[in-house]
Formats: C-alpha cells, sequence, structure tokens
C-alpha cells in the first residue's frame, strides 16, 4: 500500500456512495466548553457516516483570549485544516500516479487586512523525491478541486446560529463581499503542516504542535482529529469566546456545539458534487438559559459581526497556490475548475445585504 494510502477501498467507496447518495453524507459535530482562563477544550462527537455511526472522540485545546499559550486559537486551527486536507489530496494523486514523495510539506498563511477585517489566503505545496513535474501539478489540481479545505473557504457561505434559551433565537450570517479599498495587511498568521503517511499529518502553528487524521472509515489511522472537525472546532472556540463564560459557583458553564455536513462524492469520487464544508450550524447554550437569553444573543451577534474565523469561514476568499517541487518554484497552470467553478461550488453565490 503506497504511502499508506488504500486507493482500492478509496475507488470501491468511490462506487458505492456513486449508487447510493445517502451513503456519501459525513455529518460531525463538536462541542466546546470553558476550561481554565482564556482557555477551551473542544471535543469531537460521533460521526455519521451515512446509516454508519463513527464512533471516535479526541480533545482539542482553543485559545479563547490573548493568554493560554501552548494551544492552538480558533484562525491557527483554520489553518491546520486547511494544511491537512490540501496533504490529504496531494498525497492521493501522487500515490494514483505511482509516486512517494521523500517530503511533503504545506504552508498555509493568511493576512489580515486594516479597518473591516478582509482577509487573504494562500498555501505553498513543498514536494521533494521522484516526483515529474507534471505529477506535481496534477496534484496541485486535485487539491484545488477536490480539496474539501480549500473549497469551503474559497468559497461563500451561510453560517447559521441558535442561541438556545425559553424562546430560541434563530440567526444567520451572510457572505459578505469584499470591499473595493487597496488591501493593505496588518498581520500575517502560518503554519507548517508536514505530512507523515496516509492522512496522518503533523502541523505547527506559533510554536504550537497539533496533529490530524482521518477515520479508519476514511482511510485514517485514527490518530488525531480530522481536518473537518478543526474547522467546526474553531467555530466553536471562537463563538464561545465572544459568550460571557462568568457564570454563578454552582452554575454549569455556557457551552457551544458547532456542526456540519459533508458530501463524500465531491472530494473521493468524481461525480459533480460539492466538495466543501456545508450546513454549518453553531449553537451557544447560555449557562442559565432563562436569566441570560437576551445576553447570549447579543454575544452571538457580535460574533457573527466581528470574528475572524468566521468570517474566513464564511465569505469567499480566492486562494493564492504555489508549488515548489525538489526546492524549485513551479509555475501552476490554471485549470478552468479554479476559483469558483461548477462543479465544487459548494455554496450559493450571495450579496451581500
Amino acid at each position: 500500500m503506497l504511502n499508506g494510502i488504500d486507493l482500492r477501498a478509496r475507488r470501491a467507496l468511490a462506487e458505492q456512495i456513486r449508487e447510493d447518495s445517502w451513503e456519501a453524507q459525513l455529518s460531525m459535530g463538536v462541542a466546546a466548553h470553558p476550561a481554565v482562563a482564556d482557555r477551551c477544550r473542544v471535543r469531537t462527537e460521533p460521526m455519521r457516516l451515512g446509516s454508519t455511526r463513527v464512533a471516535r472522540t479526541f480533545d482539542i485545546d482553543q485559545r479563547c483570549g490573548s493568554g493560554a499559550d501552548g494551544c492552538l486559537d480558533p484562525v491557527g486551527s483554520l489553518l491546520v485544516a486547511l494544511g491537512a486536507s490540501v496533504a490529504e489530496s496531494v498525497v492521493t494523486e501522487l500515490t494514483g500516479d505511482g509516486c512517494s514523495p521523500a517530503l511533503l510539506e504545506v504552508l498555509p498563511c493568511v493576512e489580515f487586512a486594516r479597518g473591516e477585517g478582509a482577509a487573504r489566503l494562500a498555501y505553498e505545496i513543498r514536494i521533494e523525491g521522484d516526483v515529474l513535474v507534471e505529477q506535481a501539478r496534477r496534484a496541485l489540481a486535485a487539491a484545488r478541486e477536490r480539496c474539501s479545505a480549500h473549497r469551503t473557504l474559497d468559497e461563500p457561505n451561510d453560517i447559521k446560529a441558535v442561541v438556545q434559551t425559553a424562546q430560541d433565537v434563530h440567526l444567520t450570517s451572510r457572505p459578505v463581499l469584499p470591499g473595493t479599498e487597496p488591501f493593505v495587511p496588518e498581520r500575517r498568521r502560518a503554519a507548517r503542516v508536514m505530512w507523515e503517511v496516509g492522512t496522518h499529518v503533523l502541523a505547527e502553528v506559533d510554536g504550537v504542535h497539533a496533529e490530524s487524521d482521518q477515520p479508519k472509515q476514511l482511510f485514517g489511522a485514527d490518530l488525531a482529529p480530522s481536518a473537518q472537525e478543526y474547522f467546526l472546532a474553531a467555530l466553536a472556540a471562537e463563538a464561545l469566546s465572544f459568550a460571557d463564560p462568568t457564570t454563578a459557583p454552582d452554575t454549569p458553564p455556557a457551552s457551544v456545539h458547532a456542526s456540519g455536513r459533508i458530501d463524500l462524492r465531491g472530494p473521493y469520487s468524481t461525480e459533480v458534487a460539492p466538495a466543501g464544508l456545508r450546513n454549518v450550524l453553531v449553537q451557544l447554550l447560555p449557562a442559565d438559559p432563562a436569566v441570560d437569553g437576551d445576553t447570549a444573543a447579543r454575544a452571538m451577534r457580535r460574533w457573527l459581526a466581528e470574528g475572524h474565523a468566521l468570517r474566513l469561514v464564511r465569505d469567499a476568499h480566492p486562494i493564492e497556490v504555489r508549488l515548489v517541487l525538489n526546492g524549485e518554484p513551479v509555475p501552476a497552470q490554471h485549470t478552468e475548475n479554479d476559483g469558483t467553478s461548477a462543479v465544487n461550488d459548494t455554496k450559493e453565490q450571495h450579496r451581500a445585504p
């Protein structure tokens, strides 16, 4: 099994989900709870793959404030997710070409502009080993077209939120079109994601180490949270950071649940299907729903307006991709499926309200 990638099993799954679209639906969720000061713990919940329940639990510590060094913040989690998902797409394509890279790294980064929170995303793919230029280019194209994280961040996405109180408050944050002002970078975040074997990667963001893997049902070793779970963890942790964590001594703390769904026909087959994370729902349970409802609703509205991780997932961000093969930059060939491809357009286009 080259590179730890089971191509035969992946092809069998592609055939199965082509014949039964219900079995292609992967649903997942996470729950965030306050931990120590400026930190929360996000726990993954069992996935649902078609009619199969996938029981797996991981904890992801997230920074919710300016302190809590030593754990990821929400934007850092998104960078880990992007790098892990791209690495999986690239190594799978290279495996199909019979290539075994000596090294595969993905270097995702994001720049934030001054003012209204505009952002630019990019990543660099570094490959070393006996790989031809055209093989590397095909791997890059596979990441652009079929990588679930790339498609999630590249396209606009409605984010729905619910504040669970005596009378639930339902909110929707719709994508915002980029402004016309010149982009002036104010700060930059970057990560380094190193492929290990199969779908397992190691990552580093601002000196914090993390890892990601897929469940065994998706041909991983089940060693760590998936890239998609890092997406949801980022949203849940950031939403919780906007909610008031102060509670009475005997009162349970507030918590946030985030969920989403992926149609596996997008990333795992050649079917015309979306590849990105969809149906994102974030639910806030206040510490005391009977008392804190209005405060919690205001906090959620503020998150939907100001959250950096939320904006990255919600708004469309054309992603610059660079390819380096054995230390030499390789000009990337753009395909007709780049950007807002109809084949992989996971979200309806929206105009700013």
